[in-house]
């Protein structure tokens, strides 16, 4: 139904533009921020991975891009290839395919660089493949699996400053909090209370004890249609269920709206509240990149020709979930004018931007008032076989598709977040790479940065390194500070040389001296710990000066073992000591006459 609508909407704006501009319209750039395909459910505990169907699905829309951007066979989606794209032999530097850590995704990214780049055999149409397999004698070495070609993903995981760009809703309090108010208001009890009969009539036995009896409700709507269509695929009992007994009659359509009502109000309907819309950061920062991927695009092509580009990437792929998707829809106001456009994207849909000129000459134009972005929609639901449908954003009308390259930058910036420090205090953030990070020099970029973004931006390896010398640097000031105001120091415990006798009091010991009798003055300071602190006390045993054998300090102020204590008994912690020091002195021989 979603797929239907969108298609007799948006026909009558594009057919006739797409139809006239195939010689005229000149893209330099891409950017698809893409669902991935069919994975397993959420709630059965498991860690998600793609299917086959899902595999296939990213398969099918990989070589329906590749014929319209690269080169123009068995076009799916329309035909507007990008100049000086590699045909037969995948160019990891014209690419940018990034994605998270999750099997399914980075799994959806290979399927889809399978469809775009195939395999490249050995003796095929376009010759003799991959020139690296050419060996000295001539002979002719094929990659495994018939010449597959290895496509660069770059997958993040929650810690890496560069996964809020695909997903800036994760490790975000303020987006969840923000999402949650819609749980307390009344339209969610409305809904909740409306929704009940419906969930009623779903079994508790076909979620095979993965959702209990009383979680069948409008509160876990998104998990519930997740698990549905995934066993109305997949799961013959239940698929006949819903489709041939009167009872289901209408009840699977039923709980995809209130999945599709669900997800608008968790991630979308921006500008409705007076909040900041802070449950659409994920969508700010994929506004951030999709900017900046193009002024990367603009910036390289003006200063490069077409044939010998800079450090940009023509296309950047992004593999990600139905949230930033959601969030940047909202915020470009898509749903002003069809409201379909607040359904859950389905599997392997994908939203793209061209940035494109007029003109038959393919060259970069040398003024940016002759760049142009266009808008495309793909829903994962339709058929390859027609072109991409083109949608006029921020609430422009049906004819105007196209933005002006100018006013496009002016419109994205001003719905972006781009910095991190302003995702860390935006989203009072705990991820670690916001420790430490309160200048705005850094800026959300792709990690293959330009050489102004590096000369002028510290990175967060680079950040953790300075975080990590001014923490020892403090500590080291702070134990300065307590050498000095507190009396804490160090000394090396002098051995004794072995022709030295007299006890502890060493050569200052006279033959009528107890063994711990006072020092006389200018005597030689005893081995041990010495307490610094002020007292009048002329006890030795107040002094804390260790100038006696153990043996007879046990004597003096009383044994121990037999409770039989001095008045005051000094803590045992100072013989612990010395039998610490002890033991870690290597053994030395005796030596006697």
């Amino acid at each position: 139904m979603f797929a239907l609508s969108l298609t007799l909407l948006a026909s009558a704006w594009v057919a006739t533009a797409q139809d006239n501009d195939l010689d005229t319209y000149q893209p330099h750039g891409a950017f698809a921020f893409i669902r991935s395909g069919e994975r397993t459910p959420l709630i059965t505990g498991d860690s998600q991975v793609l299917t086959a169907v899902g595999a296939q699905q990213m398969h099918k829309l990989g070589q329906s891009l590749r014929a319209r951007w690269i080169d123009g066979k068995n076009a799916g989606l329309g035909v507007q290839n990008i100049a000086n794209m590699s045909v037969d032999i995948l160019n990891n530097d014209q690419f940018s395919v990034q994605t998270l850590d999750k099997q399914y995704l980075v799994s959806s990214a290979q399927a889809f660089m399978q469809g775009m780049y195939p395999p490249n055999a050995v003796g095929n149409s376009t010759g003799l493949g991959d020139s690296t397999g050419l060996l000295a004698d001539g002979t002719v070495v094929q990659a495994p699996l018939n010449g597959y070609q290895y496509a660069t993903v770059q997958s993040f995981n929650e810690f890496a400053y560069n996964s809020i760009y695909i997903d800036g809703n994760s490790n975000c309090p303020e987006a969840k909090l923000q999402s949650l108010q819609y749980a307390v208001s009344g339209d969610f009890e409305n809904t909740k209370a409306a929704s009940q009969d419906t969930y009623d009539k779903l079994q508790t036995s076909w979620f095979q004890g993965n959702l209990l009896d009383d979680q069948r409700d409008y509160d876990h709507a998104l998990e519930i249609w997740d698990y549905l269509e995934y066993q109305y695929t997949h799961n013959r009992t239940i698929y006949e269920r819903l489709t041939g007994s009167p009872v289901y009659t209408g009840v699977y359509n039923a709980t995809r709206y209130l999945a599709d009502e669900y997800a608008w109000n968790f991630w979308g309907n921006t500008g409705v509240s007076n909040s900041s819309d802070k449950q659409a950061i994920g969508g700010m920062t994929l506004a951030a990149e999709v900017l900046h991927q193009f002024q990367n695009v603009v910036d390289d092509r003006q200063n490069h020709s077409s044939s010998t580009p800079g450090v940009s990437q023509p296309i950047t792929l992004l593999f990600g979930e139905i949230d930033p998707m959601i969030n940047l829809l909202s915020l470009m106001l898509m749903d002003a004018r069809d409201k379909n456009f607040r359904a859950i994207p389905p599997y392997a849909s994908a939203i793209i931007f061209e940035l494109f000129s007029t003109g038959g000459s393919g060259g970069f134009p040398q003024s940016e008032d002759d760049l142009w972005v266009r808008f495309y929609y793909h829903n994962g639901t339709t058929d390859f076989n027609d072109q991409l449908i083109a949608f006029p954003m921020f609430n422009h009308g049906p004819s105007q598709t196209d933005m002006k390259w100018r006013e496009f930058n002016m419109m994205f910036s001003r719905i972006m977040m781009n910095t991190i420090p302003q995702w860390c205090t935006s989203c009072s953030a705990p991820s670690l790479f916001c420790t430490g990070v309160d200048s705005d020099v850094i800026v959300v970029a792709n990690p293959k940065s330009s050489a102004s973004d590096r000369r002028h931006g510290l990175s967060p390896a680079v950040a953790g390194v300075v975080g990590a010398v001014v923490m020892l640097a403090v500590a080291g000031l702070l134990f300065a500070l307590a050498m000095l105001l507190g009396g804490v120091r160090f000394h090396r415990v002098q051995r004794r040389p072995k022709s030295e006798l007299g006890g502890f009091k060493g050569s200052n010991k006279l033959a009528s001296d107890p063994d711990v009798a006072n020092l006389a003055k200018g005597g030689a300071l005893p081995a041990g710990i010495v307490s610094f602190g002020a007292t009048t006390n002329t006890d030795p045993r107040t002094r804390h000066e260790r100038v006696g054998s153990w043996e007879l300090r046990q004597k003096e102020f009383g044994n121990y073992k037999s409770g039989d204590m001095g008045e005051e008994f000094p803590s045992p912690r100072e013989s612990f000591e010395q039998i610490d020091a002890v033991t870690s002195r290597p053994v030395q021989p005796r030596e006697s006459v």
